[in-house]
């Protein structure tokens, strides 16, 4: 069982993978609301976390998996006032059974982004088997 490095979206000048493959599981390193030259897409909470959506999911993609595969997700903000618009555009890319979430605010974020994100996602886990509650 190999480590397989995903090297798409990986940021000059860090030392860093965005993400890492290990028996089907990735485990993806912060990923920002930036274009392809590492650029902030805006200043809006909304833009940049729609933009680090879009990032986690070619990320995800370049390892064979999507969004359904996420099974957990960090999310790094610098105020809670932010939520409410970040958490909108998060429900539409997980519009249905998201996966398990923790938010943290910070007093800062690299790049001066207004939002990070990280997660974990598992190979072939986009099937809901059971609901409990």
């Amino acid at each position: 069982m190999g480590r397989e490095v995903i090297t798409r979206g990986k940021l000059h000048g860090y030392k860093y993978s965005p993400g890492v493959v290990v028996a089907g599981t990735a485990y993806l390193a912060g990923h920002f609301g930036v274009d392809a030259e590492g650029r902030l897409v805006s200043e809006d909470v909304a833009e940049q976390g729609r933009k680090a959506l879009e990032n986690v999911r070619a990320t995800l993609e370049a390892a064979g998996m999507g969004l359904g595969d996420v099974v957990s997700m960090r999310v790094w903000l610098v105020t809670y006032d932010e939520m409410p618009q970040f958490d909108g555009v998060y429900g539409e890319f997980f519009p249905q059974d998201p996966p398990a979430r923790t938010a943290f605010m910070v007093d800062r974020l690299p790049l001066g982004a207004r939002v990070e994100l990280d997660a974990i996602a598992v190979r072939g886990s986009s099937q809901v088997e059971a609901r409990f509650t």
